[in-house]
């Protein structure tokens, strides 16, 4: 069974490494060590320039779905589905330019999943799982027509924040007066797109045709 895990704001996270090579010591021999052999990375999956939004995102079956891909307890975090299963998106995150605020129903104005082949955008809500909170949303995906790789895109959409201000004392010429300062500068309203765009296709939502009795 393949696995889902994204940490992204555009896509998942691509991970690269660096190999090392140690020679062995002996009583009558030197330590060597090997240099590094780097491994030539591609560009950060969600860009190079400072995140305004961090997302979480994966996908789940939960325990009501049926067949072969049922878990025996709760929800199973897993991007292969069969027709007629329920395919569970969740969605967690923060908001960087708001201080790092966490994505709650307070802050966010929409946030909805676009699947090709659906007619309206799946509304995702906000509330309890387990003893945490975070978005999801289920799409039944009985009568879907198209197998293979499912390229959702998910949008989160932010409310503004308005600037805080504070009133303090300040010196005009020889008298102190009381001036409004801003203390926190607004935030605007940001729209961010979630997609699966440049992963490996082993890590995409698959939907599979149920085997054959």
């Amino acid at each position: 069974m393949k696995r889902i895990m994204s940490l992204v704001v555009a896509g998942a996270v691509s991970l690269g490494g660096v190999a090392m090579g140690v020679g062995t010591a002996t009583a009558d021999t030197t330590t060597t060590t090997a240099p590094p052999t780097t491994t030539t990375l591609g560009p950060p999956v969600q860009g190079a320039d400072p995140l305004p939004l961090y997302l979480n995102v994966d996908t789940v079956v939960g325990s009501h779905s049926t067949g072969v891909l049922k878990p025996a307890v709760g929800c199973a975090q897993t991007n292969e589905f069969l027709v007629g299963q329920t395919v569970v998106f969740r969605m967690s995150g923060v908001n960087v330019k708001a201080g790092g605020a966490p994505l709650t129903a307070a802050n966010v104005a929409s946030a909805t999943v676009v699947i090709p082949g659906v007619s309206a955008p799946l509304v995702m809500g906000y509330g309890n799982h387990g003893t945490v909170a975070f978005w999801t949303v289920g799409w039944d995906t009985t009568g879907y027509a198209t197998l293979g790789i499912v390229p959702f895109k998910m949008v989160v959409k932010t409310k503004a924040i308005p600037a805080v201000t504070k009133r303090v004392r300040v010196r005009v010429k020889n008298r102190f007066v009381l001036r409004r300062r801003i203390v926190k500068p607004a935030v605007p309203t940001q729209t961010f797109t979630y997609t699966q765009s440049g992963t490996a296709p082993t890590s995409q939502l698959t939907l599979n045709a149920p085997p054959v009795a």
